[in-house]
Order: structure tokens, then C-alpha cells, then sequence
């Protein structure tokens, strides 16, 4: 045993020289964790070009195109750029895809193969052989590109979204216009703008939610609308006010607040209101109309299901405004399971919706009713 330490001893760079791979191995660890992380939260932003504005000339043109191209393509359906891997070679170019367990390799063929298509060129086989699918394309039966789709073990970043209007009330074709979008909304009702029976069936048999969008009083002097819940009321008041509310919203799976900056910082006012939803299993939605709010604290003390919104999506009432906010609203549920966006009964909301809410799908993002949300 002596012979043996002493034998050690004599080479103590050897000591030294592990000392420093170990050292080396833990910081080039810790960069490429941390590079990993980054990319994983970068913010979510869509490609500038969805689909090519042209179709290419050649075969050269073609190649160079997919080259460069696929990145972008791929990104709408949630693939990271760091997973595709590109070798140009004499003959032809490959490019090797990995793709996300949770999107299915047939539907990352068609994407690729109508990428192709849309360019002018052709797909001259697509065949699978155990887990992966080979792609072979070009020009003019020049072979240009060959993609390789492998599945990962990797999923894709997504996570589940509830967008929640506000201010419908009455007939409006507007709201029949939100009604017909094929992702599911929840929306929030005033209950005192004349009847609402039709607008409730409607977004009822399209797949939607709805809530009463009840009226509470807030900072200065604007007026919430009829039936609001004042600061001066009794507490008997309240209670009456909030189930007039749910009669004139039936089907309602909760409350979320209009206006209220003032009340929903007041604990004896949401108390009652809170006291009545308890008693009905249902939600409350603080839409966080002022930082001073203590409704959705109040309502986690008393065991409501209750949620607070992560993002207004159209303070700037802008078309593009309000689809950047949408992109932000996902890169919120990207990191964080799910997220909430509270926008308006407005004609630019409504486009602006109609042009994200599929994009954000194909990238593997689901849409559901607030109540749906884990509280």
C-alpha cells in the first residue's frame, strides 16, 4: 500500500492535468447551459417572410433559396433554428431536421414539400425508412437539396392560451364575426347592454366561453355603465347587483371586472362579490385594472378558482400593435405553460386575431377558455 502512494506522489502534474480538463469540461458545461437557456427564452417573434413572395429561375437559385430559406419556413411550425443542421456538397445540399416529439414528421414533409412547390420546384421522392423521412427535391429533374427529418426527444416551446374579449353586450355583428373564429375565446359580457340571450347562444354553440364583464367603480370620474358596484353601496347591495349579473348572463362560468380600479382595491366591496361567485363555483378574472387590486389575492385566501390577465393586447389600437402584443402574449406561455390576453370588441382585435391565432397553432400552441387555465 506504501509502494503504491509513494508511486502517486512522484507525478503530480497528472493531479494537476485532470484538475484542469474537469475545470474545462464544468465551464464549457456551464456556457452551453446557459446558451441552451437563452435560446429556449429568446422572445417569440415571427419570420419576416411566411411564404415565398416568388418562384426561383433554376436549379442553383432553388438550392440557394432552400439554403438559406428553411430556417424561417421551419419556425412557423415551432422548429428551432438550431436544429436544423446544413452541408452544401458538390453534387447537391443536405440538410438534417430535427424534429419536436410533439409534431408529427408527415406534417413537417408538407411543409417542406409545399415550400418546394410554392419556389417552382419539384419533390422527387419522399420516403421513410424506420424513424426518419428523406426528401429529395429540385429543378427541372436536377437534384438540388435533400432533407432528413429525424424526431427528437425534444418538444416544442408552447403552452396553452386563453384570450378573453371585452365590452360585448346586445346584437352586433361584430361579436358573430369573433363567434366565427375556430379557436376558442372567452367572452367577457356587460350584462346591462340590453339582451344578450342571442350572443350567449351564439358563442356558446361555436365553441366559446362567457363571462360577465360586471361593472365596478373606478379612479376618477368615468362612468363603469348601469348596474355598476359603487364604493357606497351596502354590503346586501352588492350581492343583489352581482346576482342580477349572472341572471342576465346565463352561462356565464364567472366574473371578470369592467373598469373597477377603484373597487377591486376595496376588500369589503370583492368580499361580497367573491362571497356570491364561492357559492356558485364559479371564476373571477381580475383583469388588474390598477396595481393597488386585491381581488385575486382575496379570492386564492377564500379558495375561488380565480386568474389575473398577463397582457391588455390592444391598449394601442393598431392592427399590427395589437399582433406583436399576441407574439408576446405566446412567448409569455412559451415559458411559462399558459398566459392570458385581455383584448376589446374592436375591428382591429378581430384581424389581427384572425391573422395570429392559426399561426401561433401550427406552432403547436392551444387556445382554450379561461376556465380551462390551471388557477
Amino acid at each position: 500500500m506504501g509502494k503504491r502512494l509513494a508511486k502517486r506522489q512522484r507525478h503530480p502534474l497528472w493531479h494537476l492535468t485532470l484538475s484542469v480538463i474537469l475545470l474545462a469540461g464544468a465551464i464549457v458545461s456551464i456556457l452551453y447551459t446557459s446558451w441552451r437557456e437563452r435560446d429556449d427564452h429568446s422572445p417569440l417573434t415571427p419570420p419576416v417572410a411566411v411564404h415565398p413572395p416568388y418562384q426561383v429561375s433554376g436549379a442553383k437559385e432553388l438550392a440557394d433559396t432552400l439554403y438559406t430559406g428553411i430556417d424561417s419556413a421551419l419556425v412557423e411550425l415551432g422548429i428551432r433554428p438550431r436544429r436544423i443542421s446544413k452541408r452544401r456538397q458538390a453534387d447537391f445540399d443536405r440538410i438534417g431536421v430535427g424534429v419536436p416529439t410533439d409534431l408529427p414528421l408527415a406534417e413537417t414533409n408538407l411543409a417542406i414539400s409545399r415550400l418546394v412547390q410554392q419556389l417552382g420546384g419539384q419533390v422527387f421522392s419522399a420516403s421513410q425508412r424506420r424513424d426518419q423521412v428523406e426528401i429529395r427535391c429540385g429543378f427541372d429533374q436536377v437534384l438540388t437539396t435533400a432533407f432528413t427529418l429525424r424526431p427528437t426527444a425534444e418538444r416544442r416551446r408552447t403552452g396553452n392560451i386563453a384570450i378573453v374579449l371585452d365590452d360585448f353586450g346586445g346584437a352586433s355583428t361584430l361579436a358573430e364575426k369573433f363567434c366565427a373564429l375556430a379557436q376558442p375565446l372567452t367572452l367577457s359580457i356587460l350584462p346591462n347592454q340590453g339582451r344578450v340571450d342571442n350572443l350567449v347562444d351564439r358563442a356558446r354553440t361555436s365553441g366559446h366561453e362567457v363571462l360577465v364583464h360586471l361593472p365596478m367603480e373606478p379612479e376618477g370620474a368615468e362612468d363603469p355603465g348601469d348596474g355598476a358596484i359603487l364604493i357606497a353601496h351596502e354590503d346586501a347591495e352588492i350581492r343583489r347587483r352581482v346576482r342580477h349579473a349572472l341572471e342576465r348572463v346565463p352561462h356565464a362560468r364567472g366574473i371578470s371586472n369592467h373598469m373597477g380600479s377603484k373597487a377591486t382595491a376595496d376588500e369589503r366591496i370583492m368580499r361580497q362579490i367573491l362571497s356570491e361567485l364561492k357559492a356558485r363555483n364559479l371564476l373571477f378574472l381580475d383583469s388588474r385594472t390598477t396595481i393597488n387590486s386585491v381581488a385575486y389575492q382575496l379570492a386564492v385566501d377564500m379558495d375561488l378558482m380565480t386568474f389575473t390577465r398577463d397582457l391588455f393586447i390592444d391598449e394601442v389600437d393598431e392592427v399590427e400593435a395589437i399582433q406583436s402584443r399576441l407574439w408576446d402574449l405566446a412567448g409569455i406561455a412559451s415559458r411559462t405553460g399558459q398566459a392570458i390576453g385581455i383584448g376589446h370588441n374592436r375591428e382591429e382585435t378581430l384581424a389581427a386575431l384572425t391573422t395570429v391565432l392559426p399561426r401561433l397553432e401550427t406552432r403547436g400552441f392551444r387556445f382554450v377558455p379561461v376556465s380551462q387555465l390551471l388557477p
